[in-house]
């Protein structure tokens, strides 16, 4: 039941990458939580894929198997090829940030801007874990 849950969750991950899907952050040094989102997108645009998985947590928090973060692995590098339809990612624009009042949790709204002139309202939940802003997937 776990394993079709996670299937789930990563399906909706691809759909939302494939049409320029993203969210926040993790392993980065960012100081907020918008910093981290663009940290991410950055790292897509980028190709560094694994960077891109290591920013991602479930939903409680816990970072993924290896065997998951190739999965995300790969939906990044989808989420990349959509663009390059796009003609590429211009940049991301944080429209709002949100931190709960105990600072670990936020929630960021941020447009996504193609080089064709296209562009995508998004948003995603990220937990703090060690200081370090983390994306999680639901």
């Amino acid at each position: 039941m776990r394993n079709l849950k996670f299937y789930r969750c990563l399906l909706a991950l691809t759909i939302a990458l494939t049409v320029a899907f993203s969210f926040n952050s993790c392993s980065t040094s960012s100081s907020s939580p918008g910093d981290s989102v663009v940290k991410l997108y950055d790292l897509m645009k980028a190709n560094q894929t694994a960077k891109v998985a290591a920013m991602y947590v479930s939903d409680k928090g816990e970072k993924f198997s290896e065997a998951e973060s190739k999965k995300i692995e790969g939906l990044a590098a989808m989420a990349a090829e959509e663009w390059n339809k796009k003609d590429g990612l211009k940049n991301i624009e944080i429209t709002e940030e949100s931190i709960d009042e105990e600072g670990n949790s936020a929630k960021v709204k941020f447009i996504t801007n193609f080089n064709n002139g296209d562009s995508k309202n998004e948003k995603a939940k990220l937990i703090k874990i060690d200081g370090k802003w983390f994306v999680k997937i639901t």
